[in-house]
């Protein structure tokens, strides 16, 4: 109704008849619960407690049995209530709370394996040894140092590398000692060739991570006992052989895995529109939240963000629009400067050489594949993100500016699952398929090269390759045989000879 432009007094109407006639129909017999089989009707009182009526009377009435649901049912499910306008957040914890329902009542004998990740069974660093405790703290402080003894040259790690490291040591002393029975005492101890084979096999058995994740999470770990002095004379030529003999999904089902999510750029392009006409909507009713209207208008700038700029998402989230080293800020353009200036910076510029315009800048440290990245903000995001910044962005600051661009409705820095959540969310609504803000890259590149075919190099400097050959190595893939053959059709359709 609200989406049909009704009044809100309207609306009130139609839900104050709504809940007399619900009321009635009680009084004369009608279960709200649909008449569940016996098998559903022990379900109904904790969904009551855990606010999951909706998805528990949804299978009730259509199946007889809970041992009836499949991860897909849910699934779909989820995604028509998202389309009816419940928020990803909300589906999500509900679906979770679902399939835990379902294992305390019997239904469910293991968990999951789509509800695995949700389970964490890493010992955390407070809960260790203490010698275990400071001997990791000690190398992953000696991996992100800006010079240490005995570490390659290029051996230094980012923060988040470092973090990826602390939790798969967290994860294998878990492993050591709650499923293998051992008590190691310090690194040195932890790492030995019996935990990190039996590790592996447990990892990809029972949890089912993928190869490909188990094996470059341990890469991290043996780039580090191969140099560090705690572990010299050490021969672990084993570790390197052990990581080679992983098995590794076949490359073709990760693509069709990752082809489920993806989303055609001119499909995804309309969405910051669609965006906008929800928020625009929302500011019309007479109750609102500035908050929330604050929120929409952040996510649709991030959405029209990472399609103008397929960053990952990580420089997107850390991108600081304060402090001594902002990376988006607004200034003169130095005499000497090595950037391409759009025509519309040359012509304003020509104007008045004191005007200032936005610009970007990321030093090596803040990239992910070390290089300096400095540019000119495009004029199609100027107007949304000055909008942004004096209107929408003061509006979720809640007494500490935590400096980045964007910001939580509590005014907090935005973790990785938030923005993959905002991107989700709409995709979900809006699109053909849900997707995440890497796929996104996806969509940009196959677009680009759609319209430039075969122009890897600019590419890769939209994308921020160090090398040329990732790029090609990557998305050269949609180019094949076919590709050649439909390029010879349209050279020989320009020819002469051919046009006959």
């Amino acid at each position: 109704l609200d989406s049909r432009r009704y009044t809100e007094n309207s609306i009130r109407t139609y839900v104050n008849h709504q809940r007399s006639l619900l009321k009635t129909a009680k009084l004369h017999g009608w279960d709200p619960d649909g008449n569940p089989t016996d098998a559903w009707k022990p379900l109904l009182k904790p969904a009551v407690e855990q606010r999951i009526t909706d998805v528990v009377r949804h299978f009730a009435r259509s199946m007889k049995s809970p041992k009836e649901v499949t991860k897909e049912a849910v699934d779909q499910w989820g995604e028509a209530r998202i389309r009816e306008g419940g928020m990803y957040t909300t589906v999500a914890h509900k679906k979770n709370e679902f399939w835990r329902l379902l294992q305390t009542t019997g239904w469910i004998t293991t968990t999951p394996i789509h509800m695995l990740k949700f389970t964490p069974y890493g010992i955390p660093l407070e809960d260790m040894p203490t010698k275990l405790r400071e001997e990791i703290a000690t190398v992953l402080k000696w991996k992100m140092a800006p010079f240490a003894r005995n570490r390659p040259k290029f051996g230094k790690i980012r923060a988040v590398t470092a973090n990826n490291d602390r939790l798969i040591l967290t994860q294998l002393t878990s492993f050591v000692v709650k499923i293998a029975g051992g008590n190691p005492q310090s690194l040195p101890d932890l790492i030995q060739q019996d935990n990190i084979e039996g590790f592996i096999e447990w990892v990809l058995s029972e949890r089912h991570i993928k190869g490909h994740s188990v094996q470059g999470r341990l890469a991290g770990i043996l780039a580090i006992v191969k140099h560090h002095p705690m572990f010299a004379g050490q021969d672990f030529t084993w570790f390197k052989t052990l990581l080679d003999s992983i098995p590794l999904e076949d490359e073709s089902e990760r693509k069709r895995r990752k082809a489920l999510k993806y989303v055609g750029y001119d499909e995804l392009e309309a969405i910051p529109a669609k965006i906008r006409a929800f928020r625009e909507a929302y500011e019309k009713k007479r109750k609102q939240s500035p908050t929330r209207i604050a929120q929409l208008a952040t996510e649709e700038l991030i959405f029209r963000w990472f399609l103008v700029f397929p960053w990952r998402q990580r420089n997107l989230r850390e991108c600081l629009v304060g402090g001594p080293a902002p990376n988006l800020f607004k200034a003169r353009i130095p005499l000497i400067s090595t950037l391409d200036k759009p025509h519309w910076i040359e012509e304003i510029e020509a104007e008045n050489p004191a005007a200032e315009f936005w610009q970007i800048s990321f030093t090596p440290s803040g990239t992910k594949t070390h290089i300096p990245v400095d540019l000119f903000l495009p004029r199609h995001l100027i107007q949304p993100l000055e909008q942004y910044l004096e209107v929408y962005r003061p509006l979720m600051l809640n007494g500490n500016d935590p400096g980045t661009l964007f910001v939580t409705p509590s005014g907090k820095r935005m973790r990785s699952d938030q923005v993959g959540k905002v991107i989700g969310h709409w995709t979900t609504l809006f699109a053909s398929n849900r997707t995440t803000p890497h796929v996104i890259r996806d969509s940009v590149a196959y677009k680009w090269l759609k319209v430039h075919p075969m122009d890897f190099l600019t590419l890769s400097k939209i994308l921020w390759h160090k090398n040329i050959q990732t790029t090609i190595r990557t998305y050269g893939a949609r180019f094949n045989e076919s590709s050649g053959a439909c390029a010879m059709e349209e050279w020989l359709g320009q020819r002469p000879a051919y046009q006959q």
